[in-house]
């Protein structure tokens, strides 16, 4: 994987080293624990800013998705027997609409080649003799976090922003998996590998978990229920009206 990462790596190395040097002239400070923090912090921001206009592609192509919905869902009906029909109208119908399958998962996955990436730039890293490579609790940056508080955020900044983009978006009764269930197991694989990797690499994945949560509230979780408060409001405003429609007029007495 390292040969196919290496360019990235290089790249990734450049930019981070860049960075850290930055911040140290900035601050007038020496190499620590705490300024490599800083550095990480801001290098997560400039990775999760280049990816936004991802994000917010993604969910214009989710919301198209939804609107869809019902015509996929008589779609599959009506060529229940023809799969490679059904899969024809099923393209057909989504390049009409400006739709990708795929254009959602890109901002999911693209932070993990990333973080890969990442794991081997923080392996080149050589603390200088003395140099004081603690932080908060973490009495090394550079080696795991032997209170394993960080696997445990490293869980919750994952799963917290899956959830809330699962309540953004309707749930489907016939997917094979259940999107909590995924959820979970996915959060729970990202833990785990925590375990094993550096307390750096690990903060950075929960600096972008963070913003990633704050991206999808303000972008998916809002929009999504502004639009049904709006229909539920509708829904009530139409109800009321039919009520008034079927109630008969009381005539007069002279």
């Amino acid at each position: 994987m390292m040969s196919v990462l290496s360019p990235v790596a290089d790249f990734l190395a450049k930019i981070f080293n860049g960075l850290h040097e930055f911040i140290l002239q900035l601050f007038n400070m020496q190499p620590s624990g705490v300024s490599y923090v800083l550095a990480i912090f801001i290098f997560t921001l400039i990775i999760r800013l280049l990816i936004l206009p991802l994000n917010v592609k993604s969910t214009r192509s989710n919301a198209r998705l939804q609107e869809i919905q019902p015509e996929l869902q008589k779609l599959q009906k009506k060529y229940a027997n023809d799969p490679q029909k059904m899969q024809l109208e099923y393209s057909k119908l989504m390049k009409e609409n400006n739709v990708s399958m795929f254009g959602g998962c890109l901002p999911t996955l693209l932070p993990l080649p990333i973080l890969f990436a990442l794991y081997y730039v923080f392996m080149r890293i050589t603390p200088g003799a003395g140099m004081d490579t603690s932080f908060l609790w973490i009495p090394d940056i550079f080696a795991k976090d032997p209170r394993y508080i960080l696997p445990i955020l490293a869980f919750l900044s994952t799963y917290l922003p899956s959830v809330l983009l699962s309540k953004s978006m309707p749930q489907n009764p016939d997917s094979p998996m259940n999107m909590a269930t995924m959820n979970l197991v996915m959060s729970g694989m990202m833990g785990f590998m925590s375990l094993n990797f550096s307390a750096i690499l690990v903060i950075y994945w929960i600096i972008g978990g963070v913003i990633q949560l704050a991206q999808t509230y303000f972008l998916n979780y809002l929009p999504y229920k502004k639009k049904q408060e709006a229909k539920m409001e509708k829904e009530i405003q139409t109800t009321s009206l039919n009520a008034k429609k079927a109630t008969p007029k009381t005539k007069k007495r002279n």
